[in-house]
Parts: structure tokens; sequence; C-alpha cells
């Protein structure tokens, strides 16, 4: 609020000002405006812009009024508006060819439903120029404010009639789309196309009322209309339309006019693009695919389009589609430019699938089953190796099959030779880091930490900063838990978690918490080190000991402050053994034992997984991440959890 003081200062100001001569004024005014600005400072500076404009637009205006405008703004904006309207009115009977002052007046009486002085005031500008568009128009829409809508609308029409002015259909519309008569402004732009004789005046204005106001279809009819002028357009329909694909019947209505565009113009791509487009909002991926696929054979796109298309699909899930479109691209442009990129991405497609469909490559007794997503990927990498053996991607191709072989199919000495080749290889680039952290990983499932430990120490001190460097401390932490260093593990995860920007912050803040809060119950810290025990059994992929390590630390230290974390740890060690049943019933207990464990609600959310990826449960799963929702309303995993939901749901948003 302004304080009232300064309106006293402001108005004897005003009065001492106005008294004095015409000569010399410029010095009165200039210390007048210093002190207006003093007093104003702590309001927005839209009044000091307002006062600019006014002195550089209105050059006939008598400079003494410019003060007095500042001061009716300051009331307004305090909110006294009489005392405004009564600074706004001496100001437009002093220069009422002054633009600012009439139209502030105006306003100022809106403000305060003074309707009929609104209109008196219009109509005084209307005497002047009476064959105003803008003016007429302006008069008809105070009357619909004041409640007249019949003769609001009168008016209107008969400005329509009888104006000369070609922008009047324009200036009608915007005055009736200020009021929210969105229907009649659409019916304004319509007759305007008539009267002008031209079916393509105001497109983007009526495809955004059509939108406004339910009429999907028009509206999309319009935007296909200017894509068949400037197929340029076509970004900026899409950005138009997705604003409202939300609102019910929009999409399915958008879809049925492109497709009738289609079918009467199939050689206009940007009609098929959109149309495309159209399907992935409504996650018809094949039907996407369809037009996709017709956009790279007529266009002679050479894969491009094929490809981005196979990427967006692999990246929603829609696996089987995906695949199509990579093989599209491999079939019928076996030399374009994104064909090896098109390969790569097929294996990576097949990597994404197994792991969502929860693929595994030995069964509970440890014998070879068929993972035909994770083999369809090892053959695509291999096809990769052999057709581009000079290409940029080949190390990290390379790579790519050495995690395979390491992290699914556990052939390690596979793993480390193909980890070998790239370091030889290509030793200076990154590609080559990733491999000797890999390295470092298989010297530590194998049991060998000494030697891990000096593969992640060489990679820190050569790389010292970025997220590689971060993971490899974070493994040095994790040996130094492994031999029960716990010491040595704090002081590390400490350096780390100072580091919240990696990802792998979490993962050594988590650590850090676990070795601070669960020492005891004496100086040997017993449950801990029989906790990194098992922890290191399950990543050298010996969970049946991991198992007998976890039964033994229930059973002895069952009150200590470890167990929840040991209870979950045994529910993973019972999911890596493929024990899946008893790991669902292991996650989905640990609530019931320890409700307020910070692992509660992250134990419901694997069971969750479980239920859905490994057991076919849908059902069960959907009630699991409720249940989650339900007792846990405050956990993070509360988005993840609802997002999930709406996928079970098959909710068009997921």
């Amino acid at each position: 609020m302004f304080p009232d003081n300064c309106f006293r200062f402001l108005e004897t100001g005003m009065t001492r000002f106005f008294s004095r001569p015409a000569v010399g004024r410029s010095v009165g005014l200039f210390a007048l405006l210093l002190g207006v600005g003093l007093a104003l400072l702590p309001l927005d500076t839209a009044v000091a812009q307002t006062a600019t404009v006014l002195r550089s637009q209105a050059r006939g205006v008598d400079s003494t009024l410019v003060g007095r405008y500042t001061l009716a703004e300051s009331y307004l904006r305090a909110g006294q508006f009489d005392r405004a309207i009564a600074l706004l009115e001496d100001l437009y009977d002093a220069s009422p060819a002054t633009y600012a002052f009439y139209d502030r007046l105006k306003e100022a009486y809106e403000s305060v439903k003074r309707y009929d002085d609104a209109i008196a005031l219009v109509d005084t500008k209307i005497e002047q120029s009476p064959q105003s568009t803008l003016l007429l128009s302006e008069r008809a829409r105070i009357l619909y404010l004041k409640g007249d809508e019949a003769g609001a609308l009168a008016a209107w029409d008969a400005t329509l009639d009888t104006a000369n002015d070609p922008n009047r259909h324009r200036i009608v519309y915007n005055a009736m789309a200020d009021v929210r008569l969105l229907e009649q402004a659409a019916a304004v732009l319509e007759r305007g196309r008539v009267d002008l004789n031209n079916p393509m005046a105001y497109q983007t204005e009526l495809a955004y009322l059509h939108s406004l106001t339910g009429q999907h279809e028009k509206a999309v009819e319009e935007y296909i209309a200017m894509l068949t002028e400037n197929q340029e357009k076509l970004s900026f329909v899409r950005n138009r339309l997705s604003r409202f694909m939300e609102q019910a019947g929009a999409l399915e209505a958008s879809i049925a006019a492109c497709e009738r565009a289609v079918r009467q113009d199939p050689l206009n791509r940007a009609h098929r693009e959109l149309l495309a487009w159209l399907y992935t909002e409504a996650e018809d991926y094949q039907q996407a695919f369809n037009a996709y696929r017709a956009i790279d054979r007529l266009e002679k796109e050479d894969g491009r389009v094929l490809f981005t298309f196979a990427q967006r699909a692999a990246d929603a899930g829609a696996y089987d589609v995906a695949s199509k479109a990579y093989d599209e691209v491999l079939q019928r442009h076996p030399n374009a430019l994104v064909t090896p990129q098109a390969q790569m991405g097929l294996g990576e497609m097949h990597e994404r699938w197994a792991e969502q469909t929860y693929e595994r490559v030995y069964d509970n007794q440890g014998n070879r089953v068929e993972a035909p997503h994770y083999e369809a990927a090892l053959d695509a990498y291999r096809t990769f190796l052999q057709q581009y053996p000079t290409h940029d991607y080949f190390p990290e191709v390379l790579r790519r099959i050495a995690g395979l072989q390491q992290d699914v199919f556990f052939n390690f000495g596979e793993a480390e030779a193909t980890l070998q080749e790239i370091t030889e290889r290509y030793p200076t680039t990154m590609t080559a880091n990733h491999a000797r952290y890999d390295l470092g990983r298989i010297a530590l499932s194998r049991g060998n930490l000494d030697a891990a430990g000096l593969l992640f120490s060489r990679l820190v001190d050569e790389l010292r900063l970025g997220e590689l460097a971060e993971l490899a401390r974070y493994e040095q932490a994790l040996i130094h838990f492994y031999k029960g260093e716990l010491d040595a593990a704090s002081t590390l995860v400490s350096v780390l978690d100072e580091n919240t920007s990696t990802d792998v912050a979490n993962d050594a803040i988590e650590l850090k918490v676990l070795i601070a809060s669960n020492p005891g119950p004496d100086s040997l810290n017993a449950p801990l080190l029989h906790y990194a025990e098992a922890a290191l059994q399950i990543r050298q992929r010996r969970p049946t000991e991991a198992l007998g390590t976890l039964d033994a630390l229930i059973q002895e230290f069952g009150q200590h402050s470890l167990a929840d974390d040991a209870r979950f740890l045994r529910a993973e060690a019972l999911e890596e053994a493929g024990r899946t049943d008893e790991a669902l019933a292991a996650f989905g207990e640990l609530p019931l034992i320890h409700p307020d464990s910070p692992l509660a609600d992250r134990a419901l959310f694997q069971a969750a997984y479980l239920q859905w990826r490994a057991l076919g449960d849908a059902q069960g799963a959907l009630e699991t991440y409720t249940r989650l929702l339900t007792q846990y309303p405050g956990s993070l995993l509360v988005p993840d959890a609802r997002q999930q939901i709406r996928r079970l749901r098959g909710d068009a948003d997921s």
C-alpha cells in the first residue's frame, strides 16, 4: 500500500509547483519528479516506464502534467480509485488529445464499474472520429461489460456493416475475445473471410478459437489448410495442438480430420507427419510406424525419419514396433548414413526389452536358458562390428558386448578379453576409461579385491574429476567396506557425498548412513561386518552363501538397528538366486516387521515390480503400488509409483 504521507508530499509539491510562474519551472519539475521517484521506490517500475513513454510519445503535452499522471498511477496502484479518477479527469480535460490520459481514465472507470462514464468518454472520441472501428468496437465491449449483451452484439454488427476499415473483423474479434465471447468472435472471422473474399484469412486465430471452444476437428482443419499453404509451419502447428490434446475427444477428432486430409492429398508430407505425430500422441505406435514408413518411401528419406521414430517408440516401451522400424531401416537402406546407428540402436532396444520383461539367462538351478532379447542384442552388436569396423561407434559397441558378457551372461573371461581389446586399441578414449572401470568390477566379482582397488585407484588418479572418477571412488569405498575397514569406507564416502550433482552421491550417502547408524553392539561391529560379508557374496554371485550369512545375522542380532537392512538385503539375495516367490514375500513382509524403516517404501516398490515384471501379476502389482501410496504418502518413490499405476491401468498419459 502506498503511504498516505507520500501522497500528501506529492500533493503539496504539485500545489506549490503549479503556483509558480512558468519561467524556471524546469528546475522545480526536476526536484518534484525526483521526489516522486523516491516516494515510488517500493512500487512496480511499470509506473516509471509509463511516465517515460508518456514523455517520449506525447511531445505536445505540457511537461507539468507528467508528474500528475504519475501521481494518478500511484493512486491506482494503491487502490484509491476516486483520487486517481479525479486526477485523470483533470488531465484528460487539460489534454484530451493525449491517448495515455484517455486510455487510463477509461480503464479506471471500468475498474470501478462506472461503465456509463466510460461509454460517455468513448463517445467524446467517437464524435471526433465517427468512423473509427476501434472506438466503435470498444464502445460495444463496454456495453457488454455493463450487462447489455444484446446492445453490444448489435453495436458490433453495425460496426461490421458500416465500417470501411479492412481490419474491422480483426478489431471486433479482439474485443469479443477479450470478454470471452469466443464463438461469436469465431463467427466474426468467418464473416471476414466472406467479406474479404479470402478463404485463407484468419487461419491461426480461427484454429485457436476452435480449440478453445472444443471444436477440435474444425481446429485441425484450419491447421491442415495452413500446412497445405506452407508445410514449414508444421512445428508451429504441433506446438499449438499439443496444448489441447488432453481435452476430451481432442485427439480422436484431430486424427480423424488429419486422416481425411492425407486421403485427399496423399503427397503432402506435412499432413502425413502431423498424422504420424498424432498417432504417437495417442500411443498408437503401429499406425505411427505405417505413417512414417510411407513418408520414408515417398520422400526418399534414406531411413532418417524411421530411425528417429524407432528411437521414440523404444523410449516409450513400444519395442515390437521399434523393432520393425529398425529392421525397415536396415533392410531398405543398407548404405544410408543412419544405418550404423540403427544397427546399434537395435541392440540397445533389445537390451531394454529384456530388462523390461525381466529376462534371465539362467534358471533357479543355474542352468542356461533361452534369453531371446539379450541374445538378439548380442547378435545386433556383433553384426555392427562385422559391417562397420572403422565406425566411430566401434569401441562403444565393443564395450556394450562386454557389458552383456559381464553383467548378463556372467562370462567374465570373454568380458575381460573384450575390455582388454578396447584398452589396447583405443587407449586414450573415454570408452577405454570405462573399460578399465569394468575390469575393476570383474576383479572384484572374482574376489580379487586388492587388484580391483588398484584399478580403481589408477582411474581416480588419472581422471580426478567427473562421474566415472566418482564411481571409481565409490567402488574403493565399497572395497574397504567389504574388508571391514569401516573408518576408511566412511572417509571416502564423506568426500563423495559432498558432490550431490552426481548420481553416485546418493549411493555414497546411503553407505555413509548405513555405517554411521548401525554401530555395535560392541567395538567389533559384528552385525555390520556380517552385512558387508553378505553384500560381497551377492556381488560375487554367491546368493546362497549370502542367505546363510544373513540368516545367521538376523537370528543373532534380530533386534539390532541393522535388522531392516539385513532383511532387505536378504530379499535381494533371494531375487538374485532366482527364488522370486520367496523374494516377493520377503520384500512384502519387511514393512510389516519394520513399518518405520526408511527401506519400507523401497521394499514395497520392489515387491510390486516383481509382481508385475517377473510374475505377470498386474493386479497384484497395482495393489502393492497403491499400498505404498497409502502407507508412505511422503515417500520419494510416490511419483514413480503413480507412473507405474498409470501404466498398469493403461492411462493415455503414461
